[in-house]
């Protein structure tokens, strides 16, 4: 769930070409594991430990709705607030940000930023692979709500046209959910996963 791991290795340890721990890809594994160094593509026999897992929950929301399932991860991975993940469950895979980690303390359990997965109770997310966006349309004489569904990574971009419930409209502003900024800009955009309303003008 660390976006900065990489995604193809395994384990890291020291390869004996580059001199340093570096990520690997484990190509066998039996008695002595054989290894692909990601950083210089030597490959090279090692003995390593398989990190242990843990079962933790997740709530997942989407929209006004939401789900508790279970996932399994390294105890030792870092968990961290904005972190997405493939989350596969009895309802579904989904597509997930974490928005809060959860975590016991001294008998009490309250949500911090980040936590290894050892240490989390629950990792509260939202489901960002298809998203349901609040929209505010402005007519002459009205103002109304709608409410827009698609793909987390659609982009709404400030001056070009949408539709919703039949009726077009350009988009005049929106507010990232990342910092609750407005951004009223044309050619200001966001992706429809980080968009906490757009704002436009029917046409």
């Amino acid at each position: 769930m660390n976006a900065e791991a990489d995604p193809n290795a395994d384990v890291v340890v020291g390869c004996p070409a580059c001199s340093s721990d570096e990520p690997h890809e484990v190509l066998k594994q039996n008695g002595q594991a054989t290894l692909r160094c990601l950083a210089c593509e030597h490959v090279h026999k090692k003995r390593v430990h398989e990190p242990s897992t843990v079962e933790r929950r997740v709530v997942v929301s989407q929209g006004q709705e939401s789900f508790s399932t279970h996932t399994t991860v390294r105890a030792d991975e870092e968990i961290a607030v904005g972190d997405e993940f493939v989350l596969e469950a009895d309802e579904g895979v989904f597509g997930v940000e974490v928005t809060a980690v959860e975590i016991e303390q001294e008998g009490d359990n309250r949500r911090v930023d980040r936590a290894t997965a050892d240490d989390a109770d629950t990792f509260w997310t939202r489901a960002v692979d298809n998203v349901s966006v609040p929209v505010t349309l402005h007519t002459e004489d009205d103002t109304v709500s709608r409410s827009l569904d698609v793909p987390g990574d659609y982009s709404f971009v400030v001056g070009e046209r949408e539709t919703v419930d039949g009726d077009e409209f350009v988009v005049t502003a929106f507010v990232d959910r990342r910092n609750d900024d407005r951004f009223r800009v044309e050619g200001d955009d966001v992706e429809a996963k980080n968009a906490k309303r757009v704002y436009g003008e029917v046409v």
